[in-house]
């Protein structure tokens, strides 16, 4: 659908290119980068692997954050009002999400081609609700990108309690999603919003200098704390060994090992801990397109996080991104047919602008709306 709506806008649509010269630059390398994946991805999955629908949905997200750079500022696609229109879907598919958690005690409801699989509540770690996601830390993580979205254009509404209220809706679907690392990511952002309040006002002239790092100070020892009671901190709740025994396979299959990822590939980390992936997208990458795979997709979310942290030029942009690459780095927390929608919330908290097209009687627009 992605790209049946790319040809079709670039085909029939009118179109003015406002991407500046970093946008350019940014765009080349990453076109670069991404003719490199494919062509290593190509080659190791004609020999090993077949993973090639992967490759196809992570280099269509690419393509379609570049569409999004180079088309969306100053189009009338923004009179489409986008941003309260994926607002509004948040709130639909949270609320859907809550219902079936409490009514029907659902994990999650993933739908597979023509068969819906139900799954309970009964975890062995918890309830972790992953809603229509593989895994909780997918759903935490759009949670989170969501959260960031809020905050990032918090300003733009015109009742502030409804932006905070988003806030917490949004906050109590990540408590149920029971994954600590995004709680942590969480902290991260709100640190760097609050710097750059400070910024802005002045260590001394803004008020709740001490209040706001005090909460963030308590919450950070708060998320510690309980996973200190679930996992042991000196391991990163076994994501150390977990990692060690990941490198030492992706070392002993530098080409990959395909298909054979995930339900047939089991890891002895420590114990009696096994565990069917490396609990890292980057070595998940590696480990199953190839080392050269990985490190290339690794670049290429990392020229994403570099040019949108350049773009904003604010502390709220790098925290909420070391919060996010923390999280990448700490689970299996995107999965191929959700990556294009992860490059689209990027562009939305990091790039875009609202225009009066956005004005509604919950959002409106803002002179302050770029300020993080």
């Amino acid at each position: 659908m992605i790209v049946i709506t790319l040809v079709w806008y670039l085909l029939f649509c009118p179109r003015q290119y406002a991407a500046d010269r970093t946008a350019r630059i940014f765009s080349a390398v990453c076109i670069v980068t991404l003719i490199l994946y494919n062509t290593v991805c190509y080659y190791f999955n004609g020999l090993y692997g077949q993973w090639y629908w992967d490759q196809v949905n992570y280099s269509v997200g690419i393509l379609f954050f570049l569409f999004l750079v180079f088309c969306m500022p100053g189009q009338k696609i923004k009179e489409m009002d986008l941003l309260r229109f994926i607002l509004f879907v948040t709130v639909i598919s949270t609320l859907c999400c809550f219902f079936m958690f409490h009514k029907y005690e659902l994990q999650s409801l993933n739908i597979r081609w023509d068969a819906a699989s139900l799954n309970g509540q009964k975890e062995e770690y918890g309830i972790r609700c992953s809603w229509l996601f593989p895994h909780k830390s997918q759903y935490a993580l759009v949670l989170l990108m969501s959260i960031f979205l809020v905050l990032r254009h918090r300003r733009t509404f015109t009742r502030q309690w409804v932006g905070w209220g988003f806030f917490l809706f949004l906050l109590y679907g990540l408590y149920i999603c029971d994954t600590m690392s995004a709680f942590g990511g969480l902290i991260l952002g709100l640190g760097g919003m609050l710097l750059d309040d400070l910024k802005k006002k002045g260590l001394l002239r803004y008020k709740y200098t001490f209040i706001g790092g005090g909460i963030l100070a308590a919450a950070g020892i708060a998320v510690l704390a309980l996973i200190g009671r679930q996992r042991s901190l000196y391991t990163l709740g076994a994501r150390i060994p977990i990692w060690t025994a990941s490198i030492q396979n992706i070392l002993a299959n530098p080409a990959g090992i395909g298909q054979r990822f995930g339900s047939h590939f089991g890891m002895h980390a420590m114990g009696e801990l096994y565990v069917d992936n490396c609990h890292n997208v980057f070595l998940n990458h590696a480990l199953r397109f190839s080392i050269p795979a990985g490190i290339l997709f690794a670049v290429l979310i990392l020229l994403i996080a570099a040019y949108t942290i350049y773009v904003s030029r604010s502390f709220f942009a790098l925290g909420s991104w070391l919060g996010i690459l923390f999280l990448l780095n700490m689970d299996q927390t995107v999965n191929p047919i959700q990556f294009a929608y992860f490059l689209l919330l990027t562009f939305f908290v990091y790039l875009y602008k609202p225009s009066d097209c956005d004005a509604s009687p919950t959002i409106h627009s803002s002179a302050d709306s770029n300020d993080a």
